[in-house]
């Protein structure tokens, strides 16, 4: 059973299926180390299949549905031959934060006897979301993510109504699974889900601790010790680490410059924000696209 969930997290959540296809799988299916800002969803048909993440090693076969939150370091591949439906998809909260990196939940499941349909249904209404290329390495792969969240725009209402219904029936056992993690984002949802919004709304605009202070309605210093007490982060280091998320994401979907990308997330000195990048990740933005598009 759910743990902690408040509806505020469910409220007004952004549900977009990227992508929805059936594919049968061979050899070629090993990919390592690929780390993508989405989620997917796999519905095992027939065959077998194995992935690695969060430190363990899951058996895909018939009946199973897997889940891979976003932004999680996994491997994956066959031996042989899978058969299987595959969804890719994004859960963002008004904050702008991804719902599966709030939370913590099982990842593999039986699948229900209603899951095939719902997969079949889900391809029928997204006809064209269908991966141009699988190799997560490729640029082409990359693209498609952002050229998906755009044409979302001109689905019809009541289609894309359907779908995040489907969606949602699909994702329901794993979120009556789930607990919400005791990570930044969480902390501070619960008292400042305002603040988040704001950022979420004005990144790349320059935002000053006053600004912030104003969202929550109080003193800037009071504001900001006591947004420390509770996150244990300083209201501007939380922007910070906010857009740097942001600038991953750009990174590892577009093909816009390093200059483009920083200036799109608030950094409006490319130098800059490669130092801050560089500090928060471990890597240059250029190293870390490039360790991705390989």
């Amino acid at each position: 059973m759910a743990v902690g969930l408040s509806p505020e997290l469910f409220r007004n959540l952004d549900l977009r299926v990227l992508a929805v296809q059936r594919t049968v799988a061979g050899r070629w299916w090993n990919y390592h180390h690929v780390i993508s800002p989405f989620s997917r969803l796999w519905l095992v048909l027939e065959g077998r299949g194995v992935v690695r993440h969060h430190g363990e090693e899951f058996d895909l076969k018939p009946g199973q549905i897997h889940l891979v939150p976003p932004f999680t370091p996994h491997d994956c591949f066959c031996s042989k031959r899978l058969d299987h439906y595959y969804i890719h998809f994004v859960s963002r909260t008004p904050t702008g934060v991804d719902l599966f990196s709030m939370l913590g939940t099982i990842f593999q499941l039986p699948a229900s006897a209603e899951a095939l349909r719902q997969f079949q249904r889900l391809e029928a209404l997204y006809p064209q979301r269908k991966l141009a290329c699988f190799d997560p390495m490729q640029a082409e792969y990359r693209r498609q993510s952002q050229a998906a969240e755009r044409a979302d725009e001109a689905t019809p209402p009541v289609d894309a109504f359907e779908g995040r219904g489907l969606l949602s029936l699909l994702l329901a056992p794993f979120l009556h699974r789930a607990q919400k993690l005791p990570g930044i984002h969480s902390r501070v949802t619960e008292q400042f889900r305002a603040v988040q919004e704001f950022i979420h709304k004005n990144m790349a605009q320059n935002i000053l601790l006053g600004d912030l202070a104003r969202v929550a309605k109080l003193n800037p210093t009071y504001f900001s010790d006591r947004f420390q007490n509770l996150v244990g982060l300083r209201p501007l280091a939380y922007l910070t680490q906010r857009r740097i998320e942001r600038a991953q994401y750009l990174l590892l979907t577009s093909n816009d410059s390093v200059k483009t990308i920083a200036a799109e997330v608030g950094f409006h000195d490319a130098a800059y924000f490669t130092r801050a990048f560089t500090r928060h990740c471990g890597c240059s933005p250029s190293g870390y696209r490039a360790s991705h598009s390989h």
